[in-house]
């Protein structure tokens, strides 16, 4: 599937990059230049050789499939990639510190889940697993955007007013509007799947509409299922306390 194909070059570079941007100011500076800009841009030359690597074999994986030359245009592809590349640099300190902390936690989160997953499916063969998640749809932009809206970090009327006219632009207005939302979420310490994010990117001037349908949703979807969790959570409070009361009358 070449959305695996995406996503997994994707990730590739961003694990080199975040190292990369995180230890050498230099490396920021350059990646910084492809922002906004087309990949054929002369000010985006010095960035040619931190991104380069990673689009060749994945370009001709797509090359030779009909479907995904469709998909996955040559040049939305590269523009996608170089312009995570610079809003990986432009990250603010406190995002590139988090870096490390979010690696570790992540693993032991992984690993407790795996746990739980594991006990559950020893209980009974016929228990319901939940579906797994391979191209990480729950953590695209607009779910990472409303989960900051259920924590406080970004106001939920201002965010879905900017991501809903995000969702209407054009590629190159999506790359222009996008580093300054995304600048705005990593000042409110807003972690953002940049693999995904790069994998949206791909796919925005064949199928913008689709990625812009997924974002909305997932940004209500994530809100929603919060707001859910918190009735659920007082109505058991409420329910403890009347068991209570009754004890004690």
């Amino acid at each position: 599937m070449t959305d695996k194909e995406v996503l997994r070059a994707a990730d590739r570079m961003v694990e080199h990059l975040q190292e990369r941007v995180r230890d050498e100011p230099a490396v920021r500076a350059v990646l910084r230049r492809a922002s906004g800009k087309r990949v054929e841009d002369p000010a985006v030359l010095p960035v040619h050789g931190f991104v380069a690597r990673y689009l060749d074999r994945l370009l001709t994986f797509i090359e030779e499939d009909e479907r995904a030359r469709w998909r996955f245009p040559e040049e939305d592809v590269e523009r996608a990639f170089y312009g995570v590349a610079a809003m990986l640099a432009a990250q603010p300190r406190q995002a590139r510190d988090r870096i490390d902390g979010e690696d570790e936690d992540s693993t032991d989160e992984d690993a407790k889940a795996a746990s739980t997953a594991d006990q559950k499916a020893t209980d009974t063969e016929d228990t319901e697993r939940r579906p797994s998640d391979p191209l990480r749809r729950h953590s695209n932009l607009g779910a990472a955007l409303g989960k900051a809206v259920t924590q406080g970090k970004l106001n939920a009327d201002t965010t879905e007013e900017r991501l809903h006219l995000l969702c209407r632009q054009s590629v190159d207005g999506a790359h222009a509007q996008l580093p300054r939302l995304i600048l705005h979420a990593n000042d409110k310490d807003v972690p953002i799947d940049w693999g995904r994010l790069a994998l949206d990117l791909s796919r925005w001037g064949a199928d913008r509409d689709s990625v812009a349908k997924e974002w909305v949703q997932g940004y209500h979807r994530t809100i929603e299922t919060k707001r859910a969790e918190n009735d659920e959570a007082r109505a058991q409070k409420n329910d403890t306390d009347d068991d209570s009361e009754d004890h004690a009358a």
